[in-house]
């Protein structure tokens, strides 16, 4: 199964929301019982007017219900499957649509999305068939127009095939909009010195350029301070066609210069009653904007330096889908303030280290990086209450590991860990013959830690089912105990199969204290 990133995963609820069938997106309830059905709908998703990748949504009906896939499913393909069929087909020009299968899941039912990215080099045709193929016609340009695809045994009209010879010719969209488009495909660019140059259109370029003098008294910004070297520079970026500068980029260098990436925008929440008076503020970038796209061209994803500050930069930065989330986001916290009281103590708690001699530079940077952490938290909980997901405070949580008679290799017969917010954690160990308690250890851990260890596990425990029991003698059995700060609670039990992630939440576990006794916990 392949794992769809968490952007397309919402494009591809909201295209299921709507319960219509668009210009860019097509229901169907199983995948076709005719190869040549399907490869029709392909070349119908590869030439379009417009500049989006398209998505055959597998396993709804016509109407948007969600019907779901199984292994059972006749007919399904993975992606390899999908790019096979395409290889055996002859394409004029030898262009091939680029396409992937990926599964997600959607109310507990899995449905297969077939992307055909956006291409430039439309139209795409077939110069011959297969002699598999009856209806479909070679040379026939097919195409997407509105919710409809052109009928097999058509071609597309004359209007739709001058307009995708356009789109090719890049004569249907802005210079900066097709710089924009092509930056997502980065084989698409050479990069020589300093300039980036589109191999398809070397009048696109992209040129950085330092200025020393510009950037001579520019201090570093909060961001820097998280990463392991606060090491900054400035360069400016220009996006350029034919000479003539599109647009200019500020763009940061992080980490003495192993990640690069526009400089974030200020977002500022203020006072309701004090309008002109900000109570926090922020740095961010939104997702549909040219800045992040250039951020992803830049990214060099294949050094693991880069990945690690680049990881780092994310985790003091916010990142909206769009213009309407941001908007969203600010409103809640304007129209009630108190809101992330929580979060700020809970970041509060955390150590930071500022390399300046300046303490107002000290306090400016410490503010700013507390509010970060505490405003990402809080957004990812927004998005999820958003969602339909009931967010919860955890207080504490305790987990019990008894062994079994049969198995129980001492007098011990049960171990039990307590953790709360507090910073407390307590190892309790109960005799095999009348479980009472023989040992107990109680260890002050870091407050910090022990309250960041209760807001990791807060989601995932969310979807943990209450019993993860089957009928087998294994041994041992499980039970873990949340309580939350509204005063309910929630019991999760077992035996032989621990619940997700166990692994992380042990490890977890074992890291904030030095235990005198391992700890027994899910396994």
């Amino acid at each position: 199964m392949f794992i769809i990133n968490s952007k397309e995963y919402s494009e591809i609820i909201k295209l299921i929301d709507k319960k219509i069938e668009g210009d860019y997106w097509d229901y169907k309830q199983e995948w076709h019982s005719d190869n040549e059905r399907l490869l029709l709908d392909i070349l119908c998703f590869a030439n379009t007017v417009h500049n989006k990748d398209c998505y055959l949504i597998i396993g709804v009906a016509d109407n948007g219900e969600i019907i779901g896939l199984t292994e059972n499913s006749p007919n399904r393909k993975n992606q390899a499957a999908v790019i096979d069929l395409l290889s055996n087909s002859m394409f004029a020009g030898d262009f091939v649509p680029e396409v992937s299968v990926e599964t997600i899941l959607v109310n507990k039912k899995e449905i297969d999305v077939l992307t055909v990215f956006n291409s430039y080099n439309v139209p795409f045709y077939l110069r011959s068939k297969s002699k598999k193929y009856h209806s479909i016609v070679e040379g026939y340009i097919y195409s997407r127009k509105n919710d409809r695809n052109t009928p097999i045994s058509e071609n597309s009209s004359m209007q739709q095939i001058e307009l995708l010879w356009k789109k090719r010719l890049g004569l249907l969209s802005p210079p900066l909009e097709q710089i924009v488009s092509r930056m997502r495909n980065k084989s698409e660019w050479q990069e020589i010195g300093d300039t980036y140059y589109n191999v398809f259109n070397p009048d696109f370029k992209m040129k950085e350029e330092w200025d020393q003098e510009e950037y001579r008294d520019y201090k570093r910004e909060y961001y820097s301070y998280n990463q392991y070297n606060e090491s900054t520079n400035y360069i400016n970026l220009h996006v350029l066609c034919r000479e003539t500068v599109l647009k200019e980029f500020q763009v940061v260098l992080l980490d003495s210069g192993r990640y690069k990436t526009p400089a974030p925008t200020w977002g500022f929440i203020h006072d309701p009653t004090r309008y002109s008076e900000s109570l926090y503020v922020y740095k961010y970038i939104l997702k549909d904007s040219i800045d992040y796209a250039l951020q992803q061209f830049i990214y060099d994803e294949e050094s693991d330096e880069a990945r690690i500050a680049k990881g780092r930069f994310d985790e003091v930065v916010l990142y909206f889908e769009n213009k309407q989330e941001h908007e969203e986001f600010h409103q809640s916290i304007e129209a009630y303030p108190t809101c992330v009281e929580n979060y700020i103590n809970d970041a509060k708690l955390k150590e930071y280290h500022i390399s300046s001699n300046n303490k107002l530079e000290i306090k400016d940077c410490t503010e700013k990086l507390i509010t970060a952490f505490a405003f990402k938290r809080f957004l990812s909980d927004y998005r999820r209450k958003k969602a339909g997901v009931d967010v919860k405070r955890i207080k504490s949580i305790s987990i019990r590991h008894k062994s079994l008679d049969l198995l129980c290799p001492s007098d011990i017969a049960e171990h039990r860990v307590d953790i709360n917010g507090t910073g407390k954690v307590t190892h309790f160990l109960y005799n095999r013959e009348n479980r009472k308690a023989v040992n107990s250890y109680c260890y002050s851990a870091d407050k910090y830690w022990t309250r960041d260890f209760l807001n990791f596990i807060e989601p995932i425990t969310t979807d943990w089912e209450i019993d993860y029991s089957i009928d087998i003698c294994n041994g041992y059995e499980w039970r873990c105990t949340l309580k939350y700060d509204d005063g309910t609670s929630k019991l999760i039990s077992g035996n032989v199969v621990p619940p997700p992630f166990s692994d992380d939440v042990e490890r977890r576990i074992r890291n904030l204290a030095t235990f005198d006794e391992n700890p027994w916990l899910f396994t």
